[in-house]
């Protein structure tokens, strides 16, 4: 992956779902909730990450089942983590 790739993507991120995790996070703050504030963000970036750069992950990678499982299972293993780690006792 090249440097220009990266500076000709542009991502388009709805303002609902911008002030809704504005909120969520800023709410986390407030109470003091930083674990929880870090798997919304996670969530929200893996959810935007690629339901709005499908078409270009589709296209350099050609579709591939091997990249997807790879995409989906780091997601489910960092928001694992991260559960376990909101469960855990300080």
């Amino acid at each position: 992956m090249n440097i220009e790739f990266i500076r000709e993507t542009q991502l388009t991120i709805p303002l609902e779902h911008m002030i809704l995790f504005i909120m969520l996070i800023a709410c986390c703050l407030l109470f003091g909730r930083h674990k929880t504030g870090l798997a919304i963000t996670f969530s929200f970036t893996f959810y935007w990450g690629f339901i709005y750069n499908r078409e270009i992950i589709f296209s350099n990678f050609d579709g591939s089942p091997s990249f997807l499982f790879l995409y989906y299972f780091s997601g489910f293993l960092i928001l694992l983590f991260t559960l376990c780690s909101l469960v855990a006792e300080d």
